[in-house]
């Protein structure tokens, strides 16, 4: 007969409940593995201080209060939007200072010829340090929008509103990003700026139809102005071209023309010296080689002396 001490087997149960629910405690409050993502980085803290940051895939960590991790997507591309904000992608759903009166006074920017302008402005971003990020600023991505919204004023305030409107964009652009860029360095924000782009500029809407009747009169002269250039350009060559064959023409006329008058000169040359040696001869030779020159374009009828005129008219006009 076997006795079981009652104390024991109490104990045992005692060990492997506690066991259990030490397991249990642990997974439900995070459990001892995490999974970090491909565009992740995993960034551990141990009793609230960093002390590690993990590649992607599948790691062990302990339970909090001992350990947390954050996960900031460092390979994503993020966006910051300044007078709008995107309210769905599939279909997509805005909201602008059109239609919100708060994007409207986020939008409102005055230029350097104190002009108002309403502007909206996208800032994308990619996380350069995961720990800066986290934990040097309290609201990195507020941050950022201030920041953003900041230089916008600034350096739109620095340009006159057709710069703005027209050919100065893209400078606006590079110069808010490297300011941007800067001020986000001196706040260790750990981000890195990819580009700023100025999505929609306009007038606000009570003069916006005298700014488009503007921008279009300033179209339609850059249009003129560009017709005048190509005609300009079309005609010059032409011209030119022109100015040179009559130059070459004239020089050959004056070349045919001098070297006749030499030929003349030297054949007259030739026919008094011949004259000189026999003159009778060389008068003789020149009077008929005129005659023959002058009965070879000339129209010779012979007429009999006792036919009278009608007879010598119809042969005129009968007979050449």
């Amino acid at each position: 007969m076997k006795v079981i001490k009652t104390g024991n087997l109490n104990s045992r149960y005692y060990k492997w409940g506690a066991l259990v629910l030490v397991v249990f405690l642990w997974v439900i409050l995070g459990g001892p593995f995490y999974i970090v993502g491909p565009e992740e980085e995993g960034v551990v803290l141990t009793f609230g201080r960093y002390t590690a940051t993990t590649p992607p895939g599948f790691h062990f960590k302990w339970p909090w209060p001992v350990q947390t991790v954050y996960k900031p997507p460092v390979n994503v591309v993020q966006r910051i939007e300044i007078g709008f904000r995107t309210l769905s992608n599939t279909p997509p759903s805005y909201i602008s200072f059109t239609n919100d009166k708060d994007m409207l006074a986020e939008a409102q920017m005055l230029t350097g010829d104190e002009n108002i302008i309403d502007c909206a402005i996208t800032v994308q971003f990619r996380i350069g340090s995961a720990t800066d990020y986290l934990f040097n600023v309290r609201d990195p991505e507020g941050t950022l929008r201030d920041i953003a919204e900041a230089s916008a004023r600034l350096i739109i305030g620095d340009n006159a509103i057709d710069a703005v409107l027209t050919t100065g964009k893209l400078e606006i652009q590079n110069r808010m990003m490297e300011m941007i860029q800067s001020i986000s360095d001196e706040y260790k924000m750990g981000v890195n700026v990819i580009a700023v782009q100025l999505m929609d500029v306009q007038p606000p809407l009570p003069v916006s139809a005298a700014f488009k009747d503007v921008a279009t009169a300033r179209e339609d002269m850059q249009a003129y102005i560009n017709e005048a250039e190509s005609y300009r350009n079309q005609r010059i060559p032409q011209a030119l071209a022109d100015s040179v064959s009559l130059v070459n023409s004239a020089l050959g006329y004056s070349a045919g023309r001098v070297n006749n008058a030499r030929g003349e000169a030297f054949r007259f040359t030739a026919v008094a010296q011949e004259y000189e040696k026999s003159p009778y001869v060389t008068a003789t030779r020149l009077h008929l080689e005129t005659l023959t020159t002058l009965l070879n374009t000339a129209a010779v009828t012979v007429v009999d002396e006792s036919a009278g005129a009608l007879t010598h008219y119809n042969l005129v006009g009968g007979v050449e």
